[in-house]
């Protein structure tokens, strides 16, 4: 029966799980764990959601939970995953779990079945029931397609061997009723990363995320500003990783934090088929996602070469997104890069083509002003370096659609391309010597200035880090194309 000493406490990881051809992939497993704990993490729960289980052969779920259990060693307590449909699989995964050392069971309720109350409540009750180890309920209505209320969950705290609940439905009302109905020894964690904040501000003992794989001290550091009524310093900490959590809750879940951790250095590997990233992780993902985790300073710096004829200048700061990012540019002549950044009316597409400015750029300068070959007029962008220049790739409809091309999407340009100089994308010392020249849409029925200047700055500035480390490459646009949901998902 359950250990009545446990106690969840602090942040877990929901592992993701690296794969090679013969199942879990050990060596990449104990790493990635090796670097959750040097994060802070208070515990391990492998074969979650974000582990991909339902992906997972029975014999392999039991391979990554016995790897996590050696490899906590006894430092971190380790909730194993062990749901399935199937409720004696599920006893046998568990006391598998226990013979290993696992402190407790997660357990979600029967996906894809859409069980009913009662089946749900005798589907715990059995298992509970057959357990050496505690049973956490786990409620994530998005892929089971049941909630699991709180007059269920009621009833669940009264069997003696379940211990506690990860809710990562999201659903703060229903969430808040069970803490306000629990008693003191059954334990509650939030799962939904996007509501983090406001679930263990109103109570939560815990949580179990994807996004603590790559960030687990960020929530120990929210909790520990909330144990002291420092509401400002946990929000504070909130909104700087709210972009980045809301990528791998949209995006993907496993799939965006396996991008994230290869981006970091600690390789993961990639998510099993069916999982493609196509246009579930897009290309603007996966750029906004690098950009987030710079701002996080999670990303590794250092030098980046740019040769110049015989002569070279050394970018000592560049963010090196691993698998991204090559050691030298051999050649500024003439780059060309292109991004596709939103939805909508307020979508923003760049494409451009920048180079030294002794080179074949420098006829953008000479022609910015003139109507070449029946192309838009174009214009050099004031007192920015690079020189920049800026021309519409639509016909200008209204005197309102002139304004967000020419004020709201220039501006996004000129904010862009300070910013990437800034960033050390490209060195201070290279901006006077390179012209950049880039053709911006801007639908002629976009209404919203913030998104107009929001979307063209990250196309901009994505668009000229494609062009200097030479991305989309053709294998990977190919890649993209035959695995896309959409027959046109694959354009940059």
């Amino acid at each position: 029966m359950a250990d009545e000493r446990y106690r969840f406490k602090g942040v877990y990881p929901a592992l993701v799980t690296p794969f090679d051809e013969s199942g879990v992939n050990e060596k990449q497993y104990r790493n990635l764990i090796e670097y959750t704990l040097g994060k802070g993490a208070t515990g391990l729960v492998p074969c979650g959601t974000t582990g991909e289980f339902t992906s997972m052969r029975f014999e392999e779920k039991v391979e990554a939970i016995r790897i996590a259990c050696e490899a906590a060693r006894g430092r971190v307590p380790v909730v194993a995953g062990t749901g399935a449909c199937y409720t004696n699989e599920v006893i046998k995964l568990t006391k598998r779990a226990a013979e290993f050392g696992a402190a407790a069971a997660l357990v979600v309720s029967p996906y894809f079945l859409k069980p009913s109350t009662k089946e749900i409540y005798e589907h715990f009750e059995k298992i509970a029931n057959a357990s050496d180890i505690p049973i956490i309920v786990y409620n994530i209505p998005q892929v089971t397609g049941v909630n699991i209320d709180w007059w269920v969950v009621d009833g669940l705290r009264e069997i003696e061997n379940i211990v506690g609940l990860k809710d990562s439905s999201g659903n703060l009302a229903n969430l808040t009723t069970i803490l306000v109905r629990k008693p003191e020894d059954f334990q509650v964690m939030v799962g939904h990363d996007e509501v983090a904040l406001p679930a263990l501000a109103s109570g939560c003992d815990g949580a179990i995320l994807a996004s603590a794989n790559v960030f687990p001290d960020r929530y120990l550091r929210m909790q520990g500003a909330l144990s002291v009524g420092d509401l400002r310093d946990a929000l504070v900490i909130q909104r700087s990783i709210q972009k980045t959590v809301r990528i791998f809750v949209s995006r993907g879940g496993g799939m965006a934090v396996k991008a994230a951790l290869n981006m970091m250095g600690v390789e993961v590997g990639q998510s099993r088929p069916p999982l493609h990233e196509s246009d579930v992780l897009r290309y603007q993902d996966i750029d906004d996602l690098r950009t987030c985790l710079e701002d996080l300073q999670l990303i590794e710096r250092g030098p980046v070469t740019f040769k110049m004829g015989d002569g070279s200048i050394i970018s000592e700061n560049y963010p090196r997104a691993k698998g991204l990012v090559v050691d030298e540019v051999p050649d500024l002549t003439l780059l060309h890069g292109e991004a596709l950044v939103g939805e909508g009316q307020e979508v923003a597409h760049v494409d451009l083509v920048m180079g030294v400015r002794d080179g074949p750029m420098k006829v953008a300068v000479e022609n910015a002003g003139k109507l070449v070959d029946g192309f838009h007029s174009t214009t050099v962008i004031k007192d920015i370096e690079p020189t920049t220049v800026f021309a519409p790739t639509v016909t200008i409809t209204s005197e309102k659609h002139k304004r967000m091309v020419f004020e709201v999407a220039q501006k996004a340009v000129a904010d862009a391309m300070v910013r990437t100089v800034t960033d050390g994308v490209i060195p201070e010392e290279l901006a006077p010597d390179l012209i950049v020249a880039a053709n911006v849409f801007v639908h002629p029925n976009a209404v919203n200035p913030r998104r107009v200047h929001i979307n063209n700055f990250r196309a901009m500035r994505f668009a000229v880090r494609r062009a200097i480390e030479k991305r989309q490459s053709v294998d990977e646009i190919i890649a993209r194309r035959e695995s896309a949901r959409h027959p046109f998902a694959y354009n940059p």
